[in-house]
């Protein structure tokens, strides 16, 4: 009579189980990004058309992200591998690993492949869901902060061209930074890891939903500044339809704030290094005029906020022994 008052449960578990798939945290946030997106790119299709006055141009952008994938994928898939065997080789037991260590492996790299279709998608969209650009107001915001001057302005005797590719270099070095973070979180254990995803992926998908609210150019696009810095943001548009309205929040900020803190919590003897490579990644964002100080300052509140409250969600979302 005991037994068979346990079998229900035990079938229960096994119906919930296969219920619920598998999936990560940082998985479900990719699902929901990515559902909404495909929604945005199919329902304003038209109007996108109709903004840049070509037909079916937003088959145009689909075919864009497809080659840039092409591109892509294969040389980092080719970087990811040698990445894998090298941490096989420096690590003794890494050979006798399980198989589903490095298919976490390749999850997260999916995860970040979504990130960049929705980053593309947002960029493409925020023109049509938000039409006009929110300059002007962060401008008056900075200069109330900075008594009456842009932070363009202030830092402008600071300009040389050696310094300019100093800051280049480092506002460049984030990229990589972001996934040296990853490998470095890895030697550490896999739940920081996935933590660590979900928090950067957290941090992106609010930034990109706050570019449709507050859609910004940029002070270098948009700010007669007397003294140049440099031929630097032109290489990051073609036109002027396609300048990103990707300043407000600064992820890049955002995420140097988040890197600092999960190195600080994981692998705190790196802190030395990553703690001043974060603040000077973020200097570069005024020194190169790409980011307002208020851009900053609320990106440094989201990723500040995204470290305290991704660990909090993560233990409530990640399924039982992850």
């Amino acid at each position: 009579m005991k037994s068979g008052a346990l079998r229900p449960a035990a079938g229960t578990a096994r119906r919930h189980s296969f219920a619920r798939p598998h999936l990560l945290p940082f998985e479900w946030l990719g699902l929901m990004a990515s559902a909404l997106a495909t929604g945005v790119f199919f329902g304003d299709g038209r109007a996108l058309d109709k903004l840049v006055g070509q037909p079916q141009y937003h088959w145009h952008v689909l075919w864009m992200v497809s080659g840039i994938y092409l591109r892509f994928v294969p040389w980092a898939l080719m970087v990811g591998a040698g990445a894998v065997l090298a941490w096989r080789w420096l690590r003794p037991q890494g050979w006798r690993r399980p198989l589903s260590e490095y298919l976490f492996v390749v999850r997260v790299f999916v995860a970040y492949c979504i990130l960049l279709i929705v980053f593309r998608v947002v960029n493409f969209y925020v023109p049509v869901l938000h039409p006009g650009i929110d300059d002007a107001l962060l401008q008056r915001a900075d200069a109330t902060l900075l008594g009456g001057r842009q932070a363009g302005e202030w830092l402008a005797p600071l300009i040389h061209p050696w310094l300019t590719h100093v800051m280049t270099g480092a506002y460049v070095s984030w990229f990589w930074l972001l996934f040296a973070t990853l490998v470095l979180l890895l030697t550490a254990h896999r739940a920081a890891v996935s933590e660590y995803v979900f928090a950067s992926l957290l941090a992106f998908y609010i930034g990109y939903l706050c570019y449709v609210v507050v859609p910004v150019i940029g002070p270098g696009y948009t700010y007669p500044f007397s003294v140049p810095v440099g031929d630097i943001a032109p290489h990051f548009t073609w036109d002027r339809l396609t300048i990103a309205r990707d300043c407000f929040p600064s992820l890049h900020t955002a995420l140097s704030v988040l890197m600092a803190v999960y190195i600080w919590r994981y692998r705190r003897w790196l802190a030395v290094v990553y703690i001043p490579l974060a603040a000077i990644i973020v200097f570069a964002t005024l020194y190169l005029r790409f980011h307002y100080l208020c851009d900053d300052l609320a990106g440094a509140a989201l990723g500040a906020a995204c470290a305290w409250i991704a660990p909090r969600l993560h233990r409530r979302l990640a399924p039982t022994g992850d």
